[in-house]
């Protein structure tokens, strides 16, 4: 897709059109299991008229376990447990005032409406990172990548891991071995795991191996391979890894590249 200056690209230029969403009355099971069908983290809720009524995203999901386990997945409602106070944009909003928008408010979604609330999209993460794979850009990532400061030990529990990674509020944690980086961890990944093993399975078998690059490497070459590998993380280092960029980094990075443009 060929771009244009910030305040032309529209936000619907790189929005997800087919939006997987679910009714109040689905069971959060329900939202698990699309969640971890289509790799994605945030699930608009409507009426049965497509119109939004609020946002459940894979924190609720993940929280919910914790607290009511597997079971309580199968009875919770998604009305429960959902924000019903989901941030949202209409359709003629640009790109950057919705990757702005995403930074203040710190969500890893937006979801697009039309004036009669019918959803129309929603832009993620994920998506940021694809615009990103295909603008050109000189930014450095190792400017935009936060410092690995919490190693996994091999064998803590899946709960252990998933309640740490509510506590410090992230989505990924890095598994060591012997002292090296051995791959990194994902709450998707984790509850896909829990849902199949339960909670008090083992986190290691849920890691997945994750890129390393350089801290100069440029941010679009770094969005390219992980929209290319489908990862959500990257390491950053020379040698052992010192760092991580996450999605959630790259939306940091994809805001400086925008206002260059």
């Amino acid at each position: 897709m060929e771009w244009r200056p910030r305040h032309y690209i529209s936000v619907t230029d790189y929005a997800t059109k087919d939006v997987i969403k679910v009714l109040p009355s689905n069971t959060l099971l329900d939202a698990a299991n699309l969640m971890i069908r289509f790799r994605i983290r945030h699930l608009p809720v409507t009426d049965t008229e497509g119109r939004l009524i609020g946002l459940i995203g894979l924190r609720d999901v993940v929280d919910a376990l914790l607290k009511k386990g597997r079971q309580g997945l199968e009875e919770e409602k998604v009305a429960d447990w959902m924000n019903d106070q989901p941030v949202k944009v209409n359709e003629d909003v640009s790109l950057y005032k919705a990757v702005e928008l995403m930074l203040e408010t710190g969500v890893g979604s937006i979801i697009i409406v039309n004036d009669m609330d019918l959803v129309r999209g929603i832009i993620s993460e994920k998506d940021v990172v694809k615009f990103l794979a295909v603008v050109p850009s000189i930014e450095a990532v190792g400017n935009v990548a936060s410092p690995i400061s919490t190693f996994i030990l091999p064998g803590s529990s899946i709960r252990e891991v998933l309640e740490l990674m509510m506590e410090l509020w992230t989505r990924h944690l890095v598994l060591s071995r012997e002292g090296k980086v051995a791959g990194v961890l994902s709450m998707l990944s984790l509850l896909k795991k829990a849902l199949e093993e339960g909670l008090s399975a083992p986190a290691d078998d849920a890691v997945r191996y994750a890129e390393k690059v350089p801290p100069e490497a440029p941010i679009s070459q770094v969005a390219a391979l992980m929209v290319s590998k489908n990862r959500e993380a990257v390491l950053v280092g020379r040698r052992e890894p010192d760092s991580m960029v996450t999605e959630k980094n790259m939306v940091r990075g994809a805001l400086e590249v925008l206002s260059r443009l």
